[in-house]
């Protein structure tokens, strides 16, 4: 995983997400490779996911907690249904 992400970068980065509309949403059929796959893509290219769940709330901490262990990202913040991922975008780490 990336370096852990302070309060301050978690904080501003909450900001961010809150403007932007869901990069993927997730359903009832829960994490299929195509989605972790759109998901590694908008990581490689973004850095920062924003997923909305279409599940009830304990499925959906369940699911949150597999985004951050099999895609090796940091959730920065949720509200309601909706949670936002941060991991250093490959363009950045390349410059």
């Amino acid at each position: 995983m990336n370096e852990t992400l302070s309060q301050a970068d978690k904080k501003k980065l909450r900001g961010i997400a809150q403007r932007m509309k869901p990069t993927v949403s997730v359903g009832k059929q829960g994490l299929t490779e195509t989605l972790l796959q759109e998901m590694e893509r908008a990581f490689d290219r973004d850095g920062l996911v924003k997923v909305r769940f279409n599940v009830s709330r304990e499925p959906m901490h369940a699911l949150c907690e597999e985004i951050v262990n099999r895609l090796h990202c940091e959730r920065t913040g949720h509200v309601g249904k909706t949670a936002s991922f941060y991991r250093t975008p490959k363009e950045a780490k390349s410059k």
